[in-house]
């Protein structure tokens, strides 16, 4: 939150919402909500003007100073600090695929929501199923009372065992502590097993080496860690167990530009336990650190602390505190931790959203200026209206052999006894990762290719790259070209060439050529009778002008991209096999924009039920909320050519049928009869959200009626 000049701060985390592990067993619980235990990285990543990529590393590069990730391009650094917890630790066995870990935590929950899934998807006549939690420490005590109280509640109740190596439950804690669990967990219907050693693990359950088996449907682990693979052949300084050695001030005792903190860290001099508790003491000495160590400051050492307050969750709302030979337990106790936590987890929710002021100007101009905060993607469009004057007063020669000009979503050339496609397009980008707005960019220009069912071949690149040091615009032009190469290369275009510059910040556009191998679809071509079918989500530019407000939640923008960085080739060939007439694909204009312009060009009216529109999850909340892209206003106006039934001007989910999408979905009319066999087929070949939205009706004095939830 105080930005060194000059220096650029990349967050990449394969969790965007990462999980507080002390809160864990109250969510397991059901005392807490998804957002309540989840720090939501892309609103802070924003207001602490760091870049987030989502992404995980597999390799570090001491030589070439690189990090290497599992999908993007590697990233160059002068210092990089390593947070990225641990993996399950399996002890003499290499791998389980029979067990489920519960570190990493991000990848553990959409197991466990698996299997709640499971346990009520037999009913009330199911048998019941068995839990085994792996552990006797803090962790695998607090699952297995979490589980079971969030098992009890079921339909038909699971059984919860816990398996521990050790004589004891919670080894480290004061016998007092430890005769207390001793109690409650029988007292909760939990079977203890001490002195089991894990041997073998399987769909049947767990056994130690003397044949002892514990039955199980799943199997829980919750005991030891160990380093990523990819730690060990860096090159790092790592202790026996193979994690990176540091000294007290968390820099790497054998390269001055590597940090680690928190479970992947081994501190050298003052062993620790595996301890969220110490990752986030080390937090602030680890900011100061890397500060100091990008301007040449001597490091702070870190003092770990000998002794540590435990809270130890018993699944209902009481928990035990355990610190040395004191301890205490009841409800209060949980309150007192619940406490704690909400406020540890506000210091990274309640952060102050992006505004910008608009620049002081005379009052005469007021009315004419724009808002200050700007939208990329197709958001940053011009408006319909402002177009068509421009175009309206310039003369545009037309060749004769160009047999179809502007208006449609890609020119049709005859060349040769043939036809060819033409089309051209631009983003300025709406996000922080070069690489998948590169991706995206591809796309978004390969669809107005695929609105015409043709098929996409060469394609020619405009990329302007921000000023900055000659090696970070090297990094960047490569990562924003890599990801669109990589969508070129799985669509079969052929990048042809292209020209790029520099410029205030990052855009890339591309002229394509494609193939007519069938009768293009233009916008014209409906008929009375049509269903009107849309085969994504709309609402993309609302959620990316709340990223850039810091409002979005995360997940959400997730979603969003990973829609977006689809093919819509696919669809467009499932459409031609249903008849379909016509076919535009959704952008800047937004759904109604879009569809205005298909029923001028066709002659005929529509009629659109709101309650048949896919939405991007969040973008009403976030129209409620009074966010909007900046070319909302402006898209507005093509709702004065559709009469309103059932349905208010200001209703949320109305606004969004003209919210500008970037890479947005296709829109076609299809023979009624074949609508529902087309939009089966289309969920079927990976369109999940596609839908019939409405129906073409004859011309009338509008354009069409907007029907709001029956």
């Amino acid at each position: 939150m105080r930005p060194l000049p000059g220096v650029r701060i990349t967050l990449v985390s394969r969790e965007i919402h990462t999980p507080y592990s002390g809160m864990l067993p109250g969510y397991i619980a059901g005392h807490y909500s998804y957002d309540d235990v989840h720090i939501d990285l892309g609103p802070l990543a924003l207001a602490a003007g760091a870049r987030l990529i989502a992404d995980e590393a597999v390799n570090l590069d001491l030589v070439a100073r690189r990090v290497d990730f599992a999908r993007h391009p590697a990233l160059r650094f002068d210092v990089v600090s390593l947070n990225c917890g641990a993996a399950p630790g399996f002890g003499s066995m290499l791998a389980v695929p029979d067990a489920i870990p519960v570190k990493p935590i991000g990848r553990f929950l959409p197991r466990w929501q698996a299997l709640l899934k499971a346990l009520t998807a037999g009913g009330a006549n199911a048998a019941p199923m068995r839990v085994v939690v792996v552990g006797g420490g803090a962790g695998g005590v607090e699952l297995a009372l979490a589980a079971q109280h969030a098992l009890a509640s079921q339909t038909v109740p699971a059984q919860v065992a816990l398996v521990t190596a050790g004589e004891r439950l919670l080894a480290g804690h004061t016998e007092r502590v430890q005769r207390r669990f001793e109690r409650l967990l029988p007292a909760r219907g939990i079977e203890v097993w001490t002195r089991f050693s894990v041997a073998a693990v399987d769909a049947s359950g767990v056994r130690d080496a003397t044949g002892r088996h514990v039955a199980g449907d799943f199997v829980l682990w919750v005991t030891g860690v160990e380093a990523p693979q990819w730690i060990a052949a860096s090159g790092l300084a790592l202790d026996a167990r193979g994690f990176v050695a540091v000294d007290r001030t968390l820099r790497s005792i054998t390269d001055p530009a590597v940090f680690a903190a928190g479970d992947v860290a081994a501190m050298v001099d003052q062993p620790r336990p595996k301890s969220g508790v110490f990752a986030v003491r080390q937090a602030a000495v680890l900011a100061d650190n890397l500060r100091r160590a990008l301007i040449g400051e001597p490091l702070r050492p870190f003092r770990a602390q000998r002794r540590v307050l435990a809270l130890i969750s018993e699944g209902g709302r009481s928990a035990t505190a355990s610190r040395g030979v004191f301890s205490a337990h009841g409800a209060w106790v949980w309150r007192w931790k619940d406490w704690i936590d909400r406020r540890f987890m506000a210091r990274f929710s309640n952060i102050a959203r992006m505004t910008l002021d608009a620049p002081a100007v005379a009052a005469s101009l007021a009315a004419d200026l724009p808002e200050a905060m700007r939208c990329g993607g197709c958001g940053a469009k011009l408006g319909a209206d402002l177009l068509a004057r421009a175009l309206r007063q310039l003369d545009v020669p037309k060749a004769p052999r160009l047999a179809v000009g502007i208006g449609d979503d890609a020119a049709v050339l005859d060349v040769s006894h043939a036809q060819i496609v033409l089309t051209a397009d631009s983003l300025r980008t709406m996000l922080d990762d070069p690489y998948e707005f590169g991706r995206i960019a591809t796309r978004h220009a390969l669809n107005d290719i695929h609105a015409m069912g043709c098929a996409p071949v060469t394609a020619l690149a405009l990329v302007t790259i921000p000023l900055m040091g000659e090696a970070q615009m090297e990094e960047e032009l490569l990562h924003v070209m890599r990801g669109a190469v990589d969508v070129l290369r799985d669509e079969g275009v052929s990048l042809a060439g292209g020209h790029s510059s520099e410029g205030l910040e990052l855009a890339l556009g591309f002229a394509v050529i494609g193939d007519v191998e069938s009768a293009p679809l233009g916008k014209q071509g409906l008929q009375a009778g049509d269903a009107l079918i849309l085969t994504r989500p709309v609402g993309s530019g609302v959620l990316f002008a709340a990223r850039a407000r810091g409002m979005a939640r995360t997940r959400w923008i997730r979603r969003a991209i990973a829609v977006m960085d689809a093919s819509n080739a696919a669809a467009a060939t499932v459409l031609r096999e249903y008849g379909a007439r016509a076919c535009t694909d959704v952008t800047g204009f937004g759904l109604l924009g879009h569809l205005g312009e298909m029923l001028r060009a066709s002659d005929v009216s529509a009629e659109v039920s709101i309650a048949s529109v896919p939405f991007y999850e969040g973008a009403i909340d976030m129209l409620q909320a009074g966010v909007a892209s900046s070319l909302q206003s402006n898209n507005e106006r093509a709702l004065q050519d559709f009469a309103l039934d059932g349905v208010t001007a200001d209703a949320p989910a109305l606004r969004l049928l003209v919210d500008p999408q970037t890479a947005g979905g296709l829109l076609a009319g299809v023979p009624a009869s074949r609508a529902h066999a087309c939009v089966a087929a289309l969920r079927g070949s990976g369109y999940p959200d596609a839908a019939i939205i409405g129906r073409v009706t004859p011309a009338s004095n509008g354009r069409g009626v907007v029907r709001g939830a029956a």
